[in-house]
């Protein structure tokens, strides 16, 4: 029997992989539906492919409303795979609708990880990370006596300005930013691994996902991007979980859960695997980590006024508006604002601290 799935954020690049997979195992899966967000070429080309499957555009101004009907379409499970905090509604909607949530948008647990844990403890929805690393924690963490883990470990390719330093790191080039040497993936996620923003976020992530505090998550530089988490054991020593940076591993894996997938990548056996580099992360010259590590272990808003800022600094950036270096500047300016008392543990109140750090960092990016 196939397996129904629908795919929010479609034209992305893990949408890419999801239907991948989808195209190798056609007698394995069905895609239901889906959604896209500004790619209508590529969107008009999947619905031709997939003439049976209701979708639509998320910049519809129904888009809540028909992401509710997409979700009340019988499936199996549901792949959350839209960028930025634009997935939060879509993932606390899957969390009362769905059996099983294949979760790649961090940015919903970044925001409102407190809502969308509980909402998926009162539904009993199975919530399964498809980000590399996180997925390489769930496996490992599976198998693992929860008294005998001292600390976790995230991995960090160091993105493409990994050996810059100084003016040249803080000057980089859009272009040279967006050269990422191991994984393919969009221009947003790609200007965050070059200053680990992303590796901050995937840290708030991880706390809400496996309920660690933070003191035992870390992220360490492995230029390979081979070893996705590892987990250092009280009696010193250390489980890794590798594959090649193929998105298709953790994907692959969720989508076939709790079964074992097929050899849908391929993978090079031990004799020709890269060497292994791995180096504690410089938060002087990430500073973008080291906010976002704060503003997580600080809670309330700052997660959500974290990933807003970064999200609108990003964009200034790739504007040519500011300078690669400014991201992080901004988004201090963001996380020491003084802002209005919105209900924070509400999604319409962190949205609305969401929604003032985008236009501080907004006004401050654009008026220079």
């Amino acid at each position: 029997m196939r397996r129904r799935l629908l795919l929010f954020g479609a034209t992305g690049s893990i949408g890419d992989s999801t239907l991948n997979i989808v195209r190798r195992h056609p007698g394995d899966f069905e895609l239901v539906g889906f959604t896209w967000h500004h790619n209508e070429k590529k969107a008009a080309a999947l619905r031709q492919e997939f003439p049976n499957a209701v979708c639509f555009s998320t910049t519809s101004p129904d888009a809540v409303a028909r992401s509710e009907e997409l979700l009340a379409q019988e499936h199996d499970f549901a792949i959350i795979a839209i960028v930025g905090a634009a997935g939060v509604r879509t993932t606390l909607l899957a969390a009362r609708h769905s059996k099983k949530i294949l979760l790649a948008n961090k940015e919903s647990l970044v925001v409102a990880g407190p809502l969308v844990m509980a909402a998926t403890r009162a539904s009993g929805a199975q919530l399964l990370p498809i980000d590399s690393e996180h997925n390489s924690l769930y496996r490992l963490l599976a198998t693992t006596p929860p008294d005998a883990v001292r600390k976790v470990y995230l991995t960090a390719s160091g993105g493409p300005l990994l050996h810059l330093s100084g003016e040249e790191f803080h000057s980089a080039p859009r272009e040279r930013v967006l050269r990422h040497p191991t994984w393919v993936m969009g221009q947003k996620i790609t200007v965050d691994s070059a200053g680990l923003a992303n590796k901050a976020l995937e840290i708030i992530e991880a706390h809400y996902l496996f309920g660690l505090p933070y003191s035992q998550i870390d992220a360490v530089i492995h230029p390979q991007s081979f070893v996705h988490a590892m987990v250092l054991l009280k009696d010193g020593t250390v489980l890794q979980h590798a594959s090649q940076p193929d998105m298709r591993y953790p994907i692959a894996w969720a989508m076939y859960h709790p079964e074992l997938p097929p050899d849908t990548v391929g993978g090079s056996t031990p004799e020709y695997f890269p060497s292994l580099e791995f180096f504690p992360v410089d938060c002087q010259k990430f500073r973008a980590y080291a906010l976002g590590r704060r503003a997580g272990e600080e809670g309330k808003y700052f997660p959500a006024v974290f990933n807003a800022a970064n999200e609108a600094a990003v964009e200034a950036f790739l504007s040519d508006s500011i300078r690669f270096g400014e991201i992080a500047n901004l988004i201090e300016r963001a996380l020491e604002n003084r802002y209005p008392e919105y209900d924070y543990t509400s999604l319409d109140g962190l949205l609305q601290y969401d929604s003032a750090a985008r236009q501080l960092v907004h006004k401050l990016a654009y008026s220079t």
